[in-house]
């Protein structure tokens, strides 16, 4: 009797690109959206516990899913290149979330995109060399592009620029998502990527509980998962998380860094289109303006003046 051949089992390689990409451009569209989703899940949970609930819980499935993996290269160097990736990115997005109360999902998006254009800047700070024109071309359209921002609807031009608490809050993520994007580019070459995601998620989960003890919000109740909330909390742990994470991972790995790039540069903008569409955000002409000076910013800073694929690129 002949043997049942065994099918071969499709690799990750042998998926095409374009299906990467796809994928890629769908992670900046679940970004995109969590902008809504988060302002909406704020008015129900204080920053802190929403972002220990979220990441706490990431960290758990993914542990999961890569239990083996972990088994096998999880050690006092990934744990502490984990802590620290993951102080700063908890940081990051604690500093964001609480800007989110008091700003608009648009505003959050867009003044967090800024990010883009001060990881060169980080870099030259620990000595890494000096920002290219295109840095400083993308820092100058991000100046612009902020001002017009936050100057609001008021007709009184220059008079009716306001930078709130928010706005200010969402510009001090960006500069730590910047430092956060920094080491992660020094640190995790020398790391198992996955193994290093999930120390980060656990380490983002407990700095969150700790500054919710510290700054003393409330605990969450039971009755405060409604399913309205729970079903919230699963958009932003299962798509924006744990899904994100496992997109971005194999498909940075497999996608042209300036093609990858160009495809996450979208992230702010399905944050705006979302904000109009479900959070019925009104944007003025002056904000379109800066929206679009922050995006061209994006651009210049992650496209132009970019090396070859074979030499060393700033991540």
């Amino acid at each position: 009797m002949e043997a049942r051949r065994r099918e071969p089992t499709i690799k990750a390689d042998d998926i095409p690109k374009g299906a990467y990409k796809l994928g890629l451009l769908a992670t900046t569209m679940i970004w995109g959206g969590s902008f809504v989703v988060l302002k909406d899940t704020l008015s129900a949970l204080p920053p802190s516990w929403l972002l220990a609930i979220r990441f706490m819980l990431a960290g758990l499935i993914t542990t999961v899913l890569f239990w083996r993996r972990l088994r096998a290269n999880l050690d006092g160097s990934h744990l502490l290149a984990g802590t620290i990736i993951g102080v700063t990115g908890g940081a990051a997005y604690l500093v964001q979330n609480i800007g989110l109360v008091t700003t608009t999902p648009a505003k959050n998006a867009f003044l967090t995109a800024t990010y883009c254009a001060m990881v060169p800047f980080v870099y030259w700070a620990i000595g890494r060399g000096r920002p290219r024109w295109n840095n400083l071309a993308a820092a100058a359209l991000c100046v612009c592009g902020t001002f017009l921002v936050t100057l609001g609807g008021a007709a009184g031009g220059i008079a009716g620029f306001r930078m709130g608490e928010g706005d200010v809050l969402s510009l001090v993520g960006a500069f730590f998502f910047a430092v956060n994007i920094v080491a992660i580019s020094v640190l995790a070459p020398a790391h198992d990527e996955l193994t290093l995601s999930v120390v980060q998620l656990y380490v983002f989960g407990l700095f969150s509980a700790v500054a919710a003890l510290v700054l003393g919000e409330p605990v969450p109740t039971a009755a405060t998962f409604t399913p309205e909330v729970l079903a919230k909390l699963a958009y932003v742990i299962l798509l924006a998380t744990v899904f994100a994470i496992i997109m971005q991972n194999m498909a940075q790995a497999r996608v042209e860094s300036a093609q990858a790039a160009l495809l996450m540069s979208f992230e702010s903008v399905f944050g705006v289109v979302f904000s109009i569409i479900f959070y019925h955000e009104q944007v003025t002409l002056a904000m379109l303006a800066g929206f679009a000076a922050i995006f061209a910013a994006i651009l210049v800073s992650e496209l132009a003046g970019r090396p070859r694929e074979t030499e060393e690129t700033l991540a």
